[in-house]
């Protein structure tokens, strides 16, 4: 867990930014390199302020009142607009619209449910109190939900994601992100990219997707799936349960150890040959072990176990779809037949975070 806060750390250090906060009274611009403290910073007023995109290098105009269509903003709930250039951009208390465009941008949104968009460039957004909405889109981001239950888009690049309080769901995106629910019920999906998940306290749920991932369940009772389905996995994902009773969903070449706890492991014919699983901890009469299989490929499913030097191997009609770890006095009477519907695989749905 330490490492993520590391590259959180290091995703924002140097920036030279200017200063952009909307206020009843004016727009500043500061060259400083750090944040302002709250009591240090212009905070959206309470009215409906609107900055607009200046000239390169120019200062955003605010409290004019209205919308980017001319209408009046509803009293307390700002939307912000930075320049082309290194912004810092700060709320208040209301529901604040943040949009960073283009360059290294720091917003801070602070109260209020919100919402961040960072634009293209290496962008810091922060949520604060409240549920808020952050997307870095392009650009190796950094982003952090803070309070509430928050949604966290990373977009393209490498990003760090951390949802911190809260029941968050936090998307990676393309390319090679690290993810950390933090406190709560949190959902992490990767998208494309060998990504990092790791769900902390609380019963998350980690889904991986193409590259080779990393999911660490931590605390709680947590889902880890390896695999969403679809066609064959070649890629080899890590799945470590960590503490509590967990549920992981194994994929093909896939490495599973459940730590403490009670844990499932689940299997199916979604497995290709030639690409089986390895289970490092399986415990015979504390964890279970599921396979499902889909009955139009299966109609009379044979089992096995073969002793495979200190492994054993769990075939199904034949086929190899999993290397067992520790696995001594392990029974077929310790394996549970599930059938399941001819959909090729286990299926979660990832949210739609674009827009």
């Amino acid at each position: 867990m330490l490492g993520l806060f590391a590259i959180l750390g290091a995703l924002t250090a140097g920036l030279m930014l200017d200063t952009v906060f909307s206020s009843d009274r004016e727009t500043e611009t500061d060259d400083e390199d750090d944040l302002p403290e709250p009591e240090e910073a212009g905070a959206a007023g309470p009215g409906g302020d609107l900055l607009d995109d200046p000239a390169p290098g120019g200062e955003a105009v605010g409290d004019v009142g209205r919308d980017a269509d001319g209408a009046q903003v509803a009293a307390g709930r700002d939307a912000v607009d930075g320049t082309s250039g290194n912004d810092k951009l700060a709320g208040g208390a209301g529901d604040d619209v943040f949009h960073g465009r283009a360059g290294l941008d720091q917003i801070v949104a602070r109260g209020g449910d919100d919402r961040l968009l960072g634009g293209g460039g290496q962008d810091y957004l922060f949520g604060g109190a409240g549920a808020d909405s952050l997307q870095g889109h392009g650009g190796d981001d950094r982003l952090e939900g803070e309070g509430g239950h928050d949604l966290l888009a990373g977009g393209g690049g490498d990003d760090a994601l951390a949802g911190h309080d809260g029941a968050d769901t936090l998307s990676g995106g393309a390319g090679a992100d690290s993810l950390l629910g933090g406190m709560g019920a949190d959902g992490l999906f990767d998208g494309d990219g060998d990504d990092w998940l790791n769900g902390g306290f609380g019963d998350d749920l980690l889904q991986g997707s193409a590259g080779q991932d990393t999911l660490d369940g931590d605390f709680g009772d947590d889902t880890l799936i390896g695999h969403a389905g679809g066609a064959a996995d070649a890629e080899t994902d890590f799945l470590n349960g960590g503490g509590g009773d967990d549920l992981m969903v194994i994929g093909g070449a896939d490495i599973a150890t459940g730590g403490a706890g009670e844990d499932a492991f689940r299997l199916g014919d979604w497995l290709a040959p030639g690409q089986p699983a390895r289970i490092m901890d399986f415990e015979p009469g504390a964890d279970r072990l599921e396979l499902t299989y889909d009955p139009a490929l299966h109609p009379d499913p044979q089992l096995a176990l073969e002793p495979q030097g200190e492994d054993m191997a769990l075939l199904l009609d034949g086929q190899a779809l999993a290397l067992i770890s520790g696995a001594k006095g392990m029974t077929l009477a310790d394996i549970l037949l599930v059938p399941a519907p001819p959909v090729g695989g286990p299926s979660v749905s990832t949210p739609s975070l674009s827009g």
